[in-house]
């Protein structure tokens, strides 16, 4: 795994010393099913539903090749989740077409196959999931099993393990997506640009040196390779604009996101990590928190944020020690409403070290990078837990739960 002070954490829920391993190292290792909320059957739908199996495909990626092959607007098609490239994901996406001229039954993608396809009133939007359920098998020298039962135990009674953003949030090779993210937010959009296409921290490729050296985005044109496709697309508009302003709106409005959405996971990484120095465990909830109800899956009820006072905060800690409910960090935006108490002191402090404040977020000129902020909560179990093989774990998780960040449990060395 990478170094994780690289995205903001530090700290574990479990004490136990883990054992060295890998995840990842091909796709039968990291299995992943999307558990969708409930789709209603339509012949006469409005909206096509296809439920995919793809093998190493980036659901960026893999929406921008489907897209090509149907001949329409990657904007005709949505889904409920993103996943990184390595693995096995079983995964729904929405397409929105007037008509029925596609025959989704003879699409011929590698690596992809097409499980189910079904007509729906429903248009599926991001987080229209449940969970998800996971198979990984981690590489090791030795069986875990025992190890592995113990700290999942330690983690279960210590409230969970803390909810961090993993490593895709940010780069699964070039760690530095929140940096290009805090570019954006901190209106320096050319300079953004430029990290993109090259990193000297992590980039050592000719072709990446010579265009920041040279600017020459027609000679970098033929020098990028072809599976550098959003690399493509931006220097391709560099050439046809001879600008950088605006570069980014030649991506999805999703992956374009990602950059801002990145940094806001990167500021939360660090106010949890700060947060778990001070509390003796991931389900206390402290005076000045903000709290959200919690269904079985942990996935939070947003429409109702409970505030923490001297004069509920016993019924609220009893509601968190049973899993009813959890304390939330805010993903800061320009809307944003910080805590008070302790918490809101390590959230004042973490901005104040970022040199950030909420009104960061909205970008002016640039509307579509503009994020009014969300809430995540502090820590999250994970359900149906099981052992099936020798350092082979399944289990589910609700949306937006990171795996790597319960593995990262185990996996210490």
């Amino acid at each position: 795994m990478s170094s994780d002070n690289l995205i903001g954490i530090s700290g574990y829920s479990s004490k136990d010393s883990g054992f060295t391993g890998e995840i990842k190292y091909n796709a039968d290792s990291f299995i992943v099913n999307e558990i969708p909320e409930r789709m209603q059957k339509n012949q006469t739908g409005k909206y096509t539903i296809l439920k995919i199996k793809l093998t190493n495909w980036d659901t960026n990626k893999f929406i921008i090749y489907l897209s090509d092959y149907l001949h329409i607007s990657n904007k005709r098609i949505t889904y409920a989740g993103t996943k990184d490239k390595t693995g096995i994901t079983t995964q729904y996406f929405c397409i929105n077409l007037p008509d029925d001229s596609i025959n989704f039954k003879n699409i011929n993608i590698k690596d992809a196959e097409f499980l189910d396809v079904f007509k729906s009133d429903h248009m599926l939007k991001l987080g229209d999931l449940r969970g998800n359920e996971f198979i990984i098998k981690i590489m090791s020298s030795k069986n875990n099993n025992d190890k592995i039962l113990r700290i999942y135990n330690e983690i279960m009674n210590n409230g969970g393990f803390p909810n961090f953003f993993g490593y895709q949030r940010f780069g699964n090779i070039r760690v530095n997506t929140h940096r290009i993210g805090k570019l954006i937010v901190t209106g320096k959009y050319e300079e953004a640009v430029k990290l993109y296409l090259y990193d000297s921290e992590f980039d050592h490729e000719d072709y990446r040196i010579n265009f920041d050296k040279t600017g020459d985005a027609k000679k970098a044109l033929s020098e990028f390779p072809s599976y550098l496709s959003f690399e493509r697309s931006l220097l391709g508009y560099i050439l046809e604009h001879k600008t950088y302003a605006n570069a980014f709106s030649i991506f999805p409005k999703n992956l374009s996101m990602l950059f801002v959405h990145a940094y806001q996971s990167y500021i939360f990484n660090r106010i949890l990590s700060e947060r778990m120095k001070i509390t003796d465990n991931l389900f206390q909830v402290m005076e000045g928190d903000c709290a959200l109800p919690l269904d079985e899956y942990f996935n939070p009820d947003k429409t109702e944020i409970i505030h923490a006072t001297k004069y509920n905060l016993e019924k609220l800690n009893a509601l968190s020690r049973n899993n009813k409910l959890r304390p939330a960090i805010p993903l800061i935006g320009y809307k944003s409403e910080l805590s008070s108490g302790v918490e809101g002191e390590i959230e004042n402090r973490i901005l104040e070290s970022e040199n950030i404040s909420r009104k960061n977020f909205y970008i002016n000129g640039f509307k579509n990078l503009s994020s009014s902020g969300d809430f995540r909560i502090i820590s999250a179990m994970p359900r149906n837990f099981n052992i099936v093989d020798e350092n082979t774990l399944k289990f589910e998780l609700g949306k937006g739960i990171y795996a790597v960040s319960f593995l990262r449990e185990f996996i210490k060395k």
